[in-house]
């Protein structure tokens, strides 16, 4: 049978979005997105994955008078890709940017790409608007990415964000927004895999278990993404850190992911960090290939509640932070003591949980937020 090719052009306000429809051809929306927005004045490299279901071409444009600071690996193609965006080092007093342009059908479509100074490079604040990240701090050694997902509507949303750390080869903390709709249907993968945005040499393999006893815990739990390719996506390498099994894994801490999608499915959406401590850690994992991988001491979780219906909260959010430290536990219970403030949280781990929240409804109202006892609301241990 012959192959056909239905083109569709929508246009919705002023942004224009591609369709492409064939027998053998799911249909894809045209797009473009980068690993980080921003990177440190280190010379390095950024994965530009471009979603399209025909031709294309990529371009770059450069603000300011720095110009042919970057280079593209590929600059035309057909079909979803990921290209590398190679960067020089920037040796300037000054922050340099440019636009990464892609052209499909007529249509562009643009991400910006921000590369500090050597002064700058300490520099500290919430990537995009969204409402679970907290404050990112981006390192030599840890960088900032994004994985995004497609709904049963069609819609590209974010799937999860995380801080990868390829010296003690875990994320410090994986964020992520969690209801009903982005749960979805389906099962279990078991897709473990390199992920393909992080440079396979900063990773570790896990194709089976870590030496040593570990299970490969994930961040983000399969469980809280079904469909197909976002259960997929949970079962990337960078997901994982090396967990006690029976006694923490698969007992205290999967009863509080199991507490955590009950809130989320009572709620209009539930913004989640997972995170994990390695700061004085002297226990090691070892990969599939021997490299060590650093035993993180505790593990937690910051919560940020909203219900447009809610009686609770303040205009309607409320949170609450879990803390465990990471041993064997003899109960499965997960008890009041491992409770507390987003405020408290911050005090451990240095973090700004939910950094965009006050650009939301305000400082003094997300303060308040921060500061509640989660041991005063009931529906947190339900």
């Amino acid at each position: 049978m012959s192959k056909f090719r239905i083109l569709i052009f929508s246009v919705l306000s002023v942004v224009a979005s591609v369709f492409a429809v064939s027998c053998d051809e799911m249909q894809v929306e045209t797009g473009i997105t980068i690993s980080n927005r921003q990177a440190v004045y280190k010379a390095g490299q950024e994965t530009v994955s471009i979603s399209a279901s025909g031709e294309w071409a990529l371009s770059l444009f450069y603000y300011g008078s720095q110009q042919g600071w970057a280079t593209l690996s590929q600059t035309s193609g057909r079909g979803s890709k990921d290209v590398i965006l190679e960067y020089e080092e920037n040796g300037t007093s000054e922050n340099r940017s440019l636009l990464v342009i892609l052209t499909s059908h007529g249509t562009d479509y643009a991400v910006t790409f921000v590369q500090l100074n050597e002064e700058a490079s300490g520099w500290v604040g919430a990537f995009p608007g969204w409402l679970e990240l907290p404050s990112v701090a981006e390192t030599d050694d840890c960088r900032f990415y994004t994985h995004d997902m497609t709904l049963g509507t069609g819609k590209v949303t974010r799937n999860y964000s995380f801080l990868w750390d390829r010296d003690n080869l875990v994320s410090h903390w994986v964020a992520y927004p969690l209801n009903k709709g982005l749960i979805g249907n389906g099962t279990r993968t078991d897709a473990w895999s390199y992920d393909p945005k992080v440079p396979r040499e900063d990773q570790p393999r896990l194709d089976w278990a870590y030496d040593g006893g570990y299970d490969r815990g994930h961040q983000l739990p399969s469980a809280d993404r079904l469909t197909r390719a976002a259960n997929q996506q949970t079962f990337y390498f960078t997901n994982m850190t090396p967990q006690i099994g029976r006694r923490f894994n698969q007992g205290i801490w999967a009863n509080l992911e199991s507490k955590v999608r009950s809130v989320a499915l009572a709620c209009d959406t539930l913004y989640v960090v997972t995170g994990c401590i390695v700061e004085g850690s002297n226990g090691v994992a070892y990969d599939n290939d021997g490299r060590a991988v650093t035993v993180p001491v505790a593990y937690y979780k910051a919560l940020l509640r909203y219900s447009s219906s809610s009686a609770a909260g303040i205009s309607g959010y409320s949170a609450a932070a879990f803390y465990l430290e990471h041993r064997g536990y003899s109960s499965t219970n997960v008890s009041e003591d491992m409770m507390m403030s987003i405020d408290e949280l911050e005090e451990i781990t240095g973090l700004d949980f939910f950094a965009n929240l006050p650009g939301k409804i305000g400082d003094a109202q997300a303060d308040r937020i921060e500061a509640e006892d989660p041991r005063d609301v009931s529906f947190w241990l339900n």
